[in-house]
């Protein structure tokens, strides 16, 4: 909202500096005179820029009036508000662009993988297409060639992500780690019932796969496993289907569910404790109804002894 209305309402008006804070990313907006000033502040951002984030920001910001700089753990970008006065819908982009920063910083490994992927799809297919029959798969084989390296990130506080790319398939596996001993359990239960609802995948999900601590994925236990994590591994699925002849948005919207899972994990942990929570206050209630009804009654009948002298029970409701 403050960046449509210094950028499009209000073209130039005075912001007071103010600070955001969204999940692990940080935002700072000021203005000075007819410039519009956006740090970001991000504990991994040399991480994420070297392994494909900045060659994305690059293209995301491309033609538009921004100016950007770098320093350790920050990300600073400039807008002058006289660029962007007269288009409106220049100014909307720019808005919508530069609120979606943290996204743009956490896709980028996965979207450079992705790309990697969709041409060595196209040049599987045109290969075999033009293949002498019976040689179809070796010529797709030769024609994609070897898989760029695993990456090995560090993009959460206590949090591994690995990106493995394969001929027909790209695997990113999510270390999950919770503080809290009754998130854990939690957290465990959540991650196995998605996999196995997952795990085949179906036309609007990828295929999904859960692995406990004691138990790594084969593809990372050769590239290190620090720290470990107590909930397990999630290992999301991309295969060539989901990439082929697909145009740039597409990809975008394929990776930003799967590296911003994190948030989607948290906001079902929360709901589900909350849940529990309403469960046993429901419960307690009952309970205490229960106990109220189960206490004796004042004012009742006398009743006899084996002597037969007659006697008035005395009440058990405390006066």
């Amino acid at each position: 909202q403050l960046l449509l209305r210094s950028l499009v309402e209000e073209p130039g008006c005075q912001l007071q500096d103010q600070d955001f804070q969204d999940f692990e990313v940080g935002y700072s907006i000021a203005s000075v005179g007819d410039t519009v000033k956006l740090k970001v502040v991000y504990p991994f951002l040399a991480e994420a820029l070297k392994n494909g984030s900045q060659e994305l920001l690059e293209r995301v910001w491309d033609r538009l009036p921004v100016s950007l700089s770098v320093e350790p753990g920050e990300l600073h970008v400039s807008i002058k508000t006289s660029a962007v006065a007269e288009d409106i819908e220049t100014g909307k982009k720019c808005a919508e662009l530069l609120a979606t920063t943290r996204t743009w910083l956490l896709i980028g490994p996965l979207m450079s993988c992705l790309h990697w992927l969709r041409s060595a799809t196209a040049k599987a297919t045109s290969a075999a297409a033009t293949a002498v029959a019976g040689n179809a798969a070796s010529a797709s084989a030769s024609a994609i060639g070897a898989p760029p390296p695993a990456m090995v990130l560090q993009l959460r506080q206590l949090e591994t992500c690995w990106i493995v790319p394969k001929p027909d398939r790209v695997l990113v596996i999510l270390s999950v780690h919770l503080d809290d001993e009754v998130d854990v359990a939690l957290g465990r239960a959540f991650c196995q019932e998605f996999a196995e609802t997952k795990r085949q995948g179906k036309e609007f999900s990828l295929p999904c796969s859960f692995h406990e601590t004691k138990d790594a994925p084969a593809e990372v236990r050769g590239l290190g496993v620090t720290p470990t994590p107590n909930v397990g591994f999630l290992t999301l699925t991309l295969t060539d289907q989901h990439v082929r002849d697909a145009s740039e948005e597409r990809l975008v919207v394929l990776a930003r569910p799967v590296m911003t899972f994190r948030n989607f994990f948290l906001f079902h942990l929360k709901h589900t404790k909350s849940y529990l929570h309403s469960r046993l206050r429901k419960r307690l209630d009952q309970w205490q109804k229960q106990l109220v009804r189960a206490r004796r009654k004042r004012g009742q009948e006398k009743r006899r002894l084996a002597s037969g002298k007659e006697f008035v029970p005395p009440s058990r409701v405390e006066k």
